[in-house]
């Protein structure tokens, strides 16, 4: 069968991952099939996401079983020859349709762990990978328990939210009880209202420089894509500001966090697809914080091809056709992003300068090759507390790593941002 004409799945593709998984497939010329809910599409997908859709099919993901046998009875239909997952809440449901459809997939008795971080955990010690010490909670009186057994400052997070929301480092029984009712308070996905499950993680903080790496699963063998540096804001919350890929940490380093992430995925059951795996470099070695089996997000994507020349959602639908994909580097360069943020509450009223900067980086081989914005003037606008809270981004390119990071933050440093209060 021509390569054009095979037929793909993306179950639930308007998120940034999501799309850099369309664009993907657009490159690649498969025929593309999006299962997401009716109002969604109606309302939050743009022209341009719908562009990039062949067939749409439209399901409640609220109703977990329902929805998996309409999507399975409609890949039947169609001859849907390999499913992928663009939105983090549905990798589970993707692994599970996959499955009834005997295509390429991770473990089906393991997927759950894919959305819920206790289980995660729970095979990350059954297989001896070293991550962070985790007490599994559901109580008020468990939380503080937990977290005098682990000792503050302890890290609270729910166990299938994602997107670094209501993820919060606690110094005290006080901070610890704000932190678990915002929580309890935040029970439901955004945007389809999928409840989230009611288990919460107290973990020990980990402190050092936190990298992410990009995986290759093919017939259970694992290929690291890439490593990313990554800048996150500090005291009490983990949002993203920055990546720069690939990695400036030694070779011995990226051995150990190589053999980590493979031991990780590995625990996991991933068997067919890709992983995004967050990882801390602490004083006492590698640890793993989590894995992801789906596209990341913070136009990692992106920096990938920039960098290195390796297309990701291509990299991810040819494992679900069963297909081998080449994962041999291309381009020898480095990719830098920063995230436009706001340091105070307000309303945006203007966005200044960005057409300058992006006019005064001329040179293909080194410069800004992207700049972009997602909010709008007259916006409400907070300080970043998770991966949400952005205005836009900036993308660079050198073949010096040093040089990559700088061109983006000497770019963020003359945006004209003005926020009323």
């Amino acid at each position: 069968m021509d390569q054009e004409r095979r037929k793909i799945m993306i179950i639930e593709p308007n998120c940034s991952g999501g799309i850099e998984l369309l664009k993907s497939a657009r490159r690649m010329g498969v025929q593309v099939h999006a299962v997401t809910h009716e109002d969604l599409y109606q309302h939050s997908y743009s022209d341009a996401v719908k562009e990039m859709i062949d067939y749409t099919l439209f399901t409640n993901f609220c109703e977990e079983v329902e929805a998996i046998a309409e999507i399975v009875a409609y890949g039947k239909r169609v001859g849907i020859e390999g499913v992928v997952a663009g939105f983090e809440f549905v990798t589970d449901m993707t692994v599970k349709v996959a499955s009834e459809l005997n295509l390429p997939t991770h473990d089906v008795t393991k997927c759950a762990a894919l959305r819920r971080k206790d289980l995660m955990h729970r095979y990350f010690a059954e297989c001896e990978v070293a991550c962070a010490k985790t007490i599994v909670v559901q109580t008020w009186d468990e939380c503080t328990a937990a977290a005098l057994e682990i000792g503050y400052p302890v890290v609270i997070k729910p166990s299938s939210n994602a997107g670094s929301c209501s993820v919060f480092k606690v110094n005290s029984e006080q901070e610890l009880m704000e932190a678990f009712e915002v929580i309890r308070q935040n029970n439901i996905e955004f945007p389809h209202g999928m409840h989230l499950d009611d288990h919460i993680l107290i973990q020990e903080y980990l402190s050092g420089q936190e990298v992410s790496v990009e995986v290759a699963i093919c017939e259970g063998e694992v290929s690291v894509l890439a490593i990313t540096d990554k800048m996150t804001t500090t005291g009490n919350h983990f949002a993203e500001i920055g990546h720069t890929l690939t990695s400036h940490l030694d070779d011995c380093k990226q051995k150990q966090i190589k053999d980590m992430t493979e031991s990780a995925v590995r625990s996991l059951g991933l068997k067919n697809g890709i992983a995004h795996v967050e990882v801390k470099l602490t004083k006492d070695g590698v640890k793993i914080i989590e894995v992801g089996a789906r596209m990341p997000g913070g136009k990692i994507p992106c920096l990938l091809l920039h960098a290195c020349g390796i297309d990701e959602g291509i990299v991810y639908i040819q494992t679900s056709l069963g297909q081998n994909p080449d994962v041999t580097p291309r381009n020898n360069q480095f990719a830098a992003i920063r995230f436009i943020t706001s340091d105070k509450e307000g309303v945006i009223e203007s966005i200044g300068r960005l057409e300058e900067i992006q006019k005064a980086s001329s040179d293909e081989e080194e410069g800004i090759v992207e700049i972009e914005i997602y909010a709008k003037e007259g916006q409400k606008i907070g300080v970043p507390i998770n991966n949400i809270d952005r205005i836009g981004h900036i993308i660079s390119v050198s073949h010096r790593y040093e040089r990559a990071s700088a061109l983006c933050s000497e770019a963020l440093e003359k945006i004209e941002l003005q926020i009323a209060e």
